[in-house]
């Protein structure tokens, strides 16, 4: 009986997984707490400088064009957020000993994944946020906001966040550099996100098809500003590196030195 009582008391003390992952959520929010402002105020400067800034390049404004910088807006601050920046913090921790510490930690290596997919899914909802109001500010253009255009933007954002820390996980930090800018160069210049991808020759749609960053434009776009049909083929293109990305970062996290 004394043996089930005290049982039962250490039980009870001891924290459930959820009170656990609370727990990293809470140490990660105190982390960043001015990283998270100024990953902000970052976000919201693209987004201004890209629906205002790539408008005056472009002669003749028409309502495609204005749908395509509005929605490209947005898919390039969600990248910046999950493929640059969250990757870069997720080095500087590598570097200073953080990750090993976090490693070590009597908590599952998913918990301490899930809790940094949540914290820098909160990080880039301002750029989303800013994104929306510049693009109706400067173009009034009409924004739906329903569950799935939710469902889709929270697909990009866990999408984006996973690649970017297997690319921290997996690269020593020269190569994340040079892997993360290749992808932001790639994104605002050359990929089909701002303009229609009919404008490239037919074997690069065919490569950015296989990407994931066109096919989260492509959502974005259709679900968010109704231009287009939502595409199954997108998204099963964008669950498929989630999903691939997911593991790479897990088993990065569970491997033995």
């Amino acid at each position: 009986m004394n043996n089930e009582l005290s049982y039962k008391q250490t039980n009870s003390t001891c924290p459930n997984a959820a009170q656990k992952l609370w727990g990293l959520i809470r140490w990660s929010l105190v982390r960043h707490k001015y990283l998270i402002p100024t990953f902000s105020i970052v976000q919201a400067i693209l987004a201004v400088a890209i629906v205002c800034g790539l408008a005056l390049l472009i002669p003749e404004i028409d309502a495609e064009s204005t749908i395509y910088l509005s929605s490209g807006a947005l898919t390039i601050g969600i990248i910046a957020v999950g493929c640059v920046l969250a990757p870069q913090i997720a080095s500087d921790s590598k570097q200073n000993g953080l990750f090993e510490y976090q490693r070590t930690l009597p908590v599952a290596r998913s918990s301490i994944f899930i809790a940094d997919i949540i914290i820098w899914t909160i990080a880039s909802i301002p750029g989303v946020i800013m994104s929306c109001i510049a693009s109706i500010l400067r173009f009034d253009i009409s924004i739906y906001i329903t569950p799935l255009s939710i469902l889709i933007i929270l697909i990009a954002q866990i999408s984006m966040i996973c690649i970017g820390f297997s690319i921290a996980y997996w690269l020593p930090p020269n190569a994340m550099a040079l892997a993360t800018q290749i992808i932001m160069i790639g994104g605002l210049l050359f990929s089909p996100i701002t303009y229609p991808a009919e404008r490239l020759p037919m074997w690069t749609q065919c490569v950015y098809q296989a990407l994931p960053f066109v096919p989260i434009s492509n959502l974005l776009r259709s679900s968010i500003f109704h231009f287009g049909i939502i595409s199954v083929i997108d998204i099963v293109v964008v669950l498929s590196w989630a999903i691939i990305a997911s593991v790479l970062a897990l088993s990065a996290l569970s491997k033995r030195r």
